[in-house]
């Protein structure tokens, strides 16, 4: 019975692309960008970021502009929430499933692509779905959702841009999670299916790594909007999660994007199949009663 729900849902949802009269039918381009009037002559090498409307995927955005890429952005809302060069809604759980949405989004992304003369040199796969609940409250629904957006969606946008980044010999980067080897209760989903994008960067690794370089970043407790609503009224459990780490403190959003640019930039191709913590020394740390 969960699994014909999970499917009907599935065919119910919509991919939504925004619109813009002066440009794609089905991408929103950004203001600044639609007044360089030669913003096309000047991009060689382009990244694909999804999950960009939260504070991370923002600031991989951020910082791979800052190196001279065009970004092309990608969503589950309709608009972007900051100002990126080109941003296509999607839902993850629906390019998965639909042929023709997987098509649509291909065919934008190119389109991007061949107007800016572009080729695709990153692909960044940040977007998760994080579902927190005990295992007797957690649904196969919840379950499957959750290893859908956070391992079956990157498995699905490697294939749909492999040739590009092959020809590109381009860099793809898997943003995982503390929660892929550690983890507690209420985080059964989560944790599996980050678990699950581990292994594939393990594997994709031996099979692309002559052309493109794959690797997982596992960030820990990070800054983020979401995560500091979640204390809010509540600041000294901030100040303890703070002193639970051995370096004092949680990451920002910069410690990842910056370690992304490096990745992509920086890698002489050695660098693949590996798995990055940013954790401050908690994944380190034994906690017991002494």
């Amino acid at each position: 019975m969960e699994i014909k729900l999970l499917m009907n849902q599935i065919l119910s949802l919509r991919f939504v692309m925004a619109r813009h009269p002066n440009q794609h039918d089905d991408v929103e381009v950004s203001k600044d960008l639609r007044n360089r009037d030669n913003y096309h002559m000047k991009y060689k090498k382009s990244a694909l970021v999804t999950g960009c409307n939260g504070d991370i995927g923002f600031s991989i955005c951020e910082e791979l502009s800052k190196e001279g890429f065009l970004i092309i952005g990608t969503d589950l809302d309709k608009k972007a929430k900051f100002d990126i060069d080109f941003y296509i809604s999607c839902e993850l759980i629906d390019f998965v499933h639909d042929d023709s949405s997987r098509l649509k989004f291909k065919n934008s992304v190119t389109q991007i692509l061949n107007e800016n003369k572009s080729d695709l040199k990153v692909l960044v796969n940040n977007a998760a779905l994080q579902i927190t609940k005990p295992f007797d409250e957690l649904t196969t629904i919840d379950f499957l959702n959750s290893h859908i957006v956070n391992s079956v969606a990157p498995f699905t946008m490697i294939k749909s841009f492999e040739s590009q980044l092959r020809k590109s010999k381009g860099s793809i980067v898997n943003i995982g999670s503390i929660h892929s080897k550690l983890t507690k209760p209420n985080f059964c989903a989560y944790s599996t299916s980050k678990a699950s994008l581990s292994g594939l960067t393990r594997a994709l690794s031996i099979e692309l790594s002559e052309n493109i370089t794959v690797n997982t970043i596992n960030p820990g407790a990070v800054e983020t909007k979401m995560l500091l609503n979640g204390f809010e009224g509540n600041l000294d459990k901030i100040k303890e999660l703070k002193k639970f780490h051995p370096a004092g403190k949680i990451a920002k959003p910069g410690e990842i994007s910056k370690l992304v640019i490096f990745l992509c930039t920086n890698n002489e191709g050695f660098i693949t199949g590996a798995e990055i913590s940013i954790d401050g020394g908690i994944g380190s740390r034994l906690h017991d009663p002494i």
